[in-house]
């Protein structure tokens, strides 16, 4: 990426919160310069960058003001499009290790705690970072979650396990569709405060559980369901059948054990590939075949029983116990 490309010059826009102060009138290049420390001339010269990309306006020489675009750079914005850019935040961290490929070419190792000296999720919660993450994966969730609510019985269902579930959108959403199903959220505190607090807010927390933990803990036991939403592909094969064993040994005899994830081998080539790759440098991590998945399963002790598709491109993996897998338990659909 050259220096002088868009995205570096809108991350220096977003760190210095240039579109909040535009907003609140100091919208002069001196003004600017004075409000956030920086030299008058360059900032003169970043901003017209900027503006002949339609990210700001210049009404009259030296004079900014906001476009469309630019007001999804204001602080609180629903996309939280500022705090991704953010220079310090979980965003530019991110895309420094998209940035080492040949690093992680050469060592054959994530780039991401070679370059922050911890792991992707240890790292985030050490510099509180989480938020801005998990506000990501909430807005992600959220543009899913019907076709999940869709594609399961979740009607036969009385307690859900969702391991790695986030800001807890899907088993807010369960437990609004279904007035007796109870659910558990297993996730890391940051996420865990958030959800929890949503779920308080929403009226359903007398049917939810949360635990606060690493997912290659013991998890709860005895659910009817357990969910691993976008969880599995963070892992390389032995983290992810180590994941998997760790729900299998949680659930019962009957429990059904749902992976959700877009198959490597059913989605666009140009997406799944650039989260690939993604995966890999963050945390280790890879896209799978439907293949793929069966097999990490399979060495954590379970038998595929059928694959749904969504509207949305994800795909429900259902599995029980290879030791009880053949007495019929459940409804196949395979795609």
């Amino acid at each position: 990426m050259r220096a002088d490309s868009p995205p570096i010059a809108l991350r220096a826009a977003a760190t210095l919160r240039m579109a909040d102060h535009i907003a609140a009138g100091h919208d002069t290049v001196l003004s600017l310069a004075e409000r956030t420390g920086t030299d008058p001339d360059l900032l003169g010269r970043v901003l017209r960058f900027l503006a002949c990309r339609g990210v700001f306006a210049e009404p009259r020489p030296g004079t900014y003001a906001l476009t469309p675009l630019s007001l999804t750079l204001l602080e609180g914005h629903p996309s939280g499009l500022r705090e991704w850019l953010d220079a310090s935040g979980a965003g530019a961290r991110m895309d420094a290790a998209v940035g080492d490929l040949l690093g992680a070419l050469r060592s054959g190792e994530p780039s991401y705690p070679r370059l922050h000296g911890r792991p992707f999720y240890e790292d985030l919660a050490l510099h509180s970072r989480g938020p801005a993450f998990d506000g990501l994966r909430h807005t992600h969730a959220e543009s899913y979650v019907a076709d999940l609510l869709a594609a399961y019985p979740w009607e036969r269902v009385r307690r859900v396990v969702d391991v790695g579930g986030g800001t807890g959108v899907l088993v807010e959403a369960l437990m609004r569709t279904h007035a007796t199903l109870r659910t558990v959220l297993v996730d890391l505190p940051g996420a865990v405060a958030t959800a929890t607090a949503r779920i308080a807010a929403a009226g359903f927390g007398n049917r939810y559980t949360p635990v606060t933990g690493s997912f290659f803990d013991p998890l709860p036991a005895g659910a009817d369901v357990y969910t691993l939403v976008n969880v599995v592909h963070n892992w390389n094969d032995e983290r992810a059948s180590a994941l998997l064993r760790r729900c299998a040994d949680a659930g019962r005899r009957d429990s059904t054990f749902v992976i959700v994830e877009r198959l490597a081998d059913d989605a666009d080539p140009r997406a799944i590939t650039a989260m690939d790759l993604r995966m890999f440098l963050f945390l280790g991590g890879k896209e799978r075949t439907a293949a793929q998945i069966r097999e990490v399963a399979s060495a954590a002790g379970m038998a595929h029983q059928s694959t749904i598709k969504t509207p949305s491109g994800l795909h429900l993996l259902v599995f029980r116990k290879k030791r009880f897998a053949a007495r019929g338990h459940g409804r196949r659909m395979v795609t």
